[in-house]
């Protein structure tokens, strides 16, 4: 059972898809937007179990997003990663990778997407991509109503607002993700339709190659009426060594959830490791008018920026936050609270 959508809102897609693995067996499971292990029912008789990549990057030029089985995604993406070339260019015999994708069980559904040149050619086994109000969208799993109820609700980021690099389509799939992860920790949502657990998002990078959004910082809040604002549950940070995705959690226990992929060699993370997010989302709820604001911020590699974390072999140990710019977001969000829910996203 799965969340995994795309969209391009007039530049380069972007792809989300959640963690959550269910099997049929009751099993106590840890999830990351949980606060204690235990038994999670779901769909169809169905028990929440584990986490997993949903989104694999076979080649920089090749990626797989998957839905339902997960030994039928395995198998396929096992089979790409034997078959293909380093190279696009060097990507000549088509066919036998076109009849692995051809051979997705009923069971499953995918979406490859492969660039070649400057194109993104997408090929799709048991699911199809459409437009609404002028994005391409692609939805599949057991969450997929949740997502396209998602966008029509959210109208508010239109195709003329993004940028050639398709920036606001990555911070429409990350402002959902940190908002289901929000809520899903305070309320469950989700976990009965069998998704969430976390989420990861994958765009197409100007130089021709599919990437993992890296260092993500999500953070929840609450405002209250008198002004004061505290978290109103977890934070998460997310970052990748090699294939590999670890998952912290920042409250009162910090905890990491490496989660691997099907393919590639482990990596092992670094001893020590002092980094900064590249995108942050702060999700405020102004308690007295029940309004959400959210906010994205970009910041490419290398700019200054105080917030931080630290992890020790890839998991969490510290953290520190910039507390001017967070005052300076809780000014705006009573501002902009009563207003209906508000998106705001800044670059560095």
């Amino acid at each position: 059972m799965t969340l995994v959508a795309g969209l391009s809102v007039g530049g380069l897609p972007a792809f989300i898809g959640d963690l959550l693995l269910s099997r049929r067996l009751p099993a106590p499971v840890d999830l990351p937007t949980r606060s204690k292990p235990g038994l999670v029912p779901g769909l169809d008789r169905h028990f929440a179990a584990e986490l997993a990549q949903k989104l694999v990057i076979v080649r920089p030029w090749f990626l797989i997003a998957w839905a339902g089985s997960q030994s039928n995604a395995n198998r396929i993406i096992q089979g790409l990663d034997a078959l293909l070339p380093e190279r696009s260019e060097d990507f000549a015999r088509v066919e036998p990778a076109l009849e692995l994708l051809d051979s997705c069980s009923e069971d499953g559904e995918l979406v490859a997407l492969i660039i070649r040149g400057k194109a993104i050619h997408p090929i799709s086994a048991r699911t199809r991509g459409f437009e609404l109000d002028g994005k391409r969208v692609y939805l599949m799993g057991s969450g997929k109503s949740e997502f396209f109820d998602y966008l029509q609700a959210h109208p508010e980021v239109l195709p003329g607002q993004e940028t050639r690099g398709g920036l606001l389509a990555r911070a429409i799939a990350l402002r959902f993700g940190a908002r289901a992860m929000a809520i899903q920790w305070i309320t469950g949502a989700g976990l009965e339709e069998s998704w969430g657990g976390g989420f990861e998002v994958v765009y197409s990078a100007r130089n021709g190659a599919f990437r993992k959004c890296d260092k993500l910082l999500f953070r929840a809040w609450k405002i209250e009426a008198d002004g004061a604002y505290h978290s109103s549950g977890r934070s998460f940070f997310a970052r990748y060594h090699g294939h590999s995705l670890y998952l912290s959690c920042i409250d009162s226990e910090e905890k990491t959830y490496p989660v691997h992929s099907p393919i590639g060699e482990l990596v092992a993370p670094p001893s020590f490791e002092r980094c900064a997010p590249t995108w942050t989302i702060d999700l405020f709820l102004h308690t007295q008018t029940v309004s959400f604001i959210e906010f994205a911020r970009f910041i490419p590699d290398g700019r200054p920026v105080a917030d931080h974390v630290e992890l020790t072999d890839g998991r969490l140990s510290a953290w520190a936050m910039d507390q001017a710019y967070v005052d300076r977001l809780v000014r705006v969000a009573i501002a902009e609270a009563g207003q209906g829910d508000t998106f705001k996203a800044f670059r560095w």
